[in-house]
């Protein structure tokens, strides 16, 4: 059974794209304070770290997926390319909440010494619960005596079922 989260387009089109398209200009600019006018270099190149670090998460490491895919075999992070792990094969999967309602961090890694991180806006996502539902099982099944379920033995047991909604047609009033 295969479940496909999606990003909001919107969403993702300002958080990631945009805010990342304008680091290029700023990383630009911190360059040529640092060369040509040297006052404050040193803030300058702080801003700059801060830019090559940000750029090189989207567009390098990919950190930032825009679709999730999650099936029995495997789980795929897609941005500007794939990062896919076969769950059989993971040794590590772990995920931090950062922001509550909001955004986690998810560290991966398989028995091939491939690994990665990711910032999952979960809150902008397509079934945000299901999706972290998901992110609980496979942690859960990776680490099962993990601190953080402690306790919470009914939690994270099995994949979250597919819940279907029931569509009501309007029934029709028979009029005599």
């Amino acid at each position: 059974m295969e479940r496909v989260y999606e990003y909001n387009r919107n969403a993702y089109r300002f958080k990631v794209l945009i805010i990342n398209s304008l680091l290029v200009p700023i990383l630009g600019y911190c360059i040529y304070r640092i060369i040509f006018v040297e006052v404050n270099a040193i803030l300058w190149a702080l801003a700059g770290i801060v830019c090559i670090y940000a750029l090189s998460n989207t567009f390098i490491k990919k950190s930032n997926p825009r679709i999730i895919t999650i099936s029995d075999e495997k789980i795929v992070f897609s941005s500007f390319g794939e990062k896919s792990f076969e769950i059989n094969k993971l040794i590590k999967f772990r995920i931090r909440v950062s922001t509550p309602k909001y955004q986690v961090f998810i560290r991966v890694e398989d028995s091939d010494k491939r690994h990665a991180s990711f910032w999952v806006t979960y809150s902008q996502f397509n079934d945000k619960l299901d999706l972290l539902a998901e992110f609980d099982y496979l942690e859960k099944k990776i680490h099962p005596d993990s601190l953080r379920f402690r306790g919470k033995d009914n939690i994270a047991n099995s994949r979250p079922p597919i819940i279907k909604i029931k569509t009501t047609e309007p029934s029709v009033v028979n009029s005599n």
